[in-house]
């Protein structure tokens, strides 16, 4: 019998839970699982060192390892950032191989179809859209890349959280990563002093794929996660947007 050891946090819509048999401890997510699933299956496949998946099912439920690790925050206050800098680049230089250009107008006009003009934003939707590089490598990719979304284990680091995207690319991901490494949004409620650190992680990105740091792409990925936020954080990714707007 399956029973719930704790809920755990998600920013996704969807219920997670901590959960264990006789046989093992695992997770499990309820609701808006599909793209998931997908994304999980495609990448496991390919080899990468993302959960397994357990089961899924019709009643959009994902059952999946449990990776017991040590979250990226409290990795880089002990660790120096060499083995994170270089699992990063491995990675993305994984997912560029055998891609192919691909026009994204299109995606970008329905992923800010729900800009209003009432945002705060010292640009409009077409301006950005203009600023926004159109065709860009379709390749392998994760659909979420943030450091949230990776853990330290042993033997090395793992993706979880994958998801399908229209944002099918890795240089998607690689503006996805920097809004943790630029803006410091997975630190921005915290008091942590590892700015250094992250500077020096996104500082060999941008010499290894320098396509990617163009910040009308930073600000697209800043914009996708503001639906779903609070005030305050609507406030924190308006306050971004538009300095890195005027840079």
């Amino acid at each position: 019998m399956d029973t719930i050891v704790k809920e755990l946090s998600g920013h996704s819509g969807s219920k997670i839970y901590l959960m264990e048999n006789t046989e093992k401890v695992f997770v499990r997510k309820i609701g808006n699982v599909d793209r998931n699933y997908e994304r999980l299956i495609l990448l496991w496949d390919e080899g990468y060192r993302v959960p397994r998946v357990y089961k899924y099912g019709p009643d959009e439920i994902l059952d999946m390892e449990y990776i017991h690790g040590l979250d990226i925050k409290n990795y880089l206050i002990h660790n120096n950032v060499n083995l994170l800098t270089n699992f990063l680049c491995d990675i993305i230089d994984s997912f560029s191989d055998n891609s192919e250009y691909k026009d994204y107008t299109e995606v970008y006009y329905h992923k800010l179809s729900y800009l209003s003009g009432n945002e705060g934003l010292v640009f409009t939707k077409e301006q950005l859209i203009g600023r926004l590089p159109k065709k860009l490598p379709n390749s392998t990719y994760h659909g979420d890349m943030t450091l949230e979304n990776i853990l330290y284990t042993n033997p090395g680091f793992c993706m979880i959280d994958p998801l399908t995207s229209d944002y099918d690319s890795y240089i998607f991901d690689i503006a996805k990563l920097r809004q943790d490494l630029e803006c410091k949004w997975f630190i921005r409620k915290l008091d942590v002093k590892i700015d250094t650190k992250l500077q020096r992680i996104q500082d060999k990105l941008r010499r290894w794929y320098p396509d990617a740091f163009d910040d009308s792409l930073l600000i697209l990925m800043l914009l996708r996660v503001y639906p779903y936020c609070d005030d305050t954080d609507k406030q924190f990714i308006v306050k971004e947007a538009n300095r890195l707007w005027k840079l």
